[in-house]
């Protein structure tokens, strides 16, 4: 269609709706990396799992198992890596990425640390809680590039998903977490009073968590996670376990072996919902595609067509069931047919662009709460020199000692230490 002969205000309105396509595809490929990292995540947490196993009980029979871990995660980072590169080649960047790009580059860096980290666990030359330390670092900086990915999602449909995916990806990261503090106290026999406060902050977040992600789940996924909940009377029977024990009531230090099959079971069976929801995603995206595309098509027939009686030029054939020329005005007088079916195309694109801005904050508050941790921390780290682990926990502290939820905490903590 030569679109010099459609009017300004109709050719920007087909402009906005290529615009809407063009971020949609760009946002089947940011949905495609978040796909890619959750694979990431999952393979350094099972690596990170039988790191601490190994440092903690020093088996010879984890080491076989740990290398054909590492290896495993070794390709899914290359398959990462690659991806990364086909978006740093290909894709053009606004400034609507950047966050999201400075978030990969920062994880990224932290990718870098693994090779000295696994040559450090090969020869036990690293404690187990530092090793699960800086585990955690990484995959942290990869749940960041979810959550930017998700932040940054135009279409409401997409974003509840992502939504999903990222609180869900967020507990199982506490999941992980959880296992290699019980290994570490089941180990010794015991649990300190600081250790069982941070067993009950990461059962309580992971909970947290849990019940975001329940909010945005679509059915199959979710079913398939209540199904996982009806199994886990036995990891709850160790979290009571663990917190009864004392300096003088120990528990045999072996269990440290069963608690971590019973969690990896767990952790393992969580995979099969972050696929079901990499497969709604992928569905979603590729849905909003098809329907944005066809509906341009029909624009863009509609336009040509307006354009051609707007200009004095025959209007075609097409009659309607009342043997009525369709581009002829009716018999009334109101006005054209094709110019008021303009006129609403417009106002339905202005009114359905509003009703995603409606969704989109509404499903965004789950993100906002997430930012207002994170900012939290930060002010920790820079006003007392903490670690990020450590300015985590002390807000999990806080939670557990105020009764209050995480975010409300950080909310505290921005008032005092942040101006706003």
């Amino acid at each position: 269609m030569v679109e010099r002969h459609i009017p300004p205000p109709l050719r920007f309105l087909l402009a906005a709706r290529r615009s809407e396509l063009h971020g949609l595809e760009s946002l089947a490929v940011t949905c495609e990396l978040a796909v890619h990292l959750s694979a990431l995540v999952h393979a350094l947490q099972k690596e990170r799992g039988y790191s601490n196993l190994t440092l903690c009980n020093a088996p010879d029979s984890q080491q076989e198992t740990l290398a054909g871990l590492v290896q495993d995660a070794a390709r899914v980072e290359t398959d990462v890596r690659g991806f990364l590169d086909g978006i740093a080649a290909k894709t053009p960047h606004g400034s609507d990425k950047a966050r999201l790009l400075n978030c990969i580059a920062f994880a990224l860096f932290r990718l870098d640390e693994l090779q000295g980290l696994r040559r450090q666990v090969r020869d036990h030359a690293v404690p187990a809680d530092d090793a699960d330390a800086r585990f955690t670092q990484i995959i942290s900086s990869l749940l960041a590039v979810v959550f930017e990915a998700a932040d940054s999602a135009l279409d409401p449909g997409v974003t509840r998903i992502l939504v999903a995916l990222l609180n869900f990806m967020q507990g199982k990261e506490l999941s992980g977490q959880e296992r290699a503090a019980g290994v570490i106290g089941f180990t010794a026999g015991f649990f300190t009073d600081a250790q069982k406060a941070r067993m009950l902050g990461l059962a309580a977040h992971q909970a947290r968590s849990f019940d975001i992600y329940a909010q945005y789940a679509q059915d199959a996924a979710l079913q398939c996670w209540e199904r996982i909940q009806q199994q886990g009377q036995p990891v709850e029977r160790m979290r009571d376990m663990a917190q009864r024990t004392s300096a003088e009531q120990r528990v045999d230090g072996t269990l440290a072996e069963l608690w971590f099959d019973l969690y990896t079971a767990r952790i393992d069976a969580m995979r099969e919902v972050e696929s079901l929801l990499a497969q709604a995603l992928a569905q979603q995206c590729e849905r909003r595609i098809a329907e944005t595309r066809q509906e341009l098509d029909d624009r863009q027939l509609l336009l040509a067509r307006y354009a051609d009686h707007a200009s004095g030029r025959a209007p075609s054939m097409v009659f309607s069931v009342q043997s009525r020329i369709v581009d002829t005005p009716p018999a009334d007088g109101v006005g054209s047919v094709l110019e008021r079916s303009v006129l609403e195309m417009m106002r339905e694109q202005t009114l359905r662009m509003q009703r995603t801005d409606d969704a989109l904050n509404t499903v965004r508050g789950a993100l906002e709460e997430r930012k207002r941790i994170d900012r939290a921390k930060r002010l920790l780290i820079s006003q007392y020199g903490l670690t990020e682990q450590a300015a985590h926990e002390r807000l999990q502290r806080a939670a557990m000692d105020g009764g209050l939820s995480l975010a409300d905490v950080a909310r505290q903590v921005i008032g005092q230490l942040g101006g706003n």
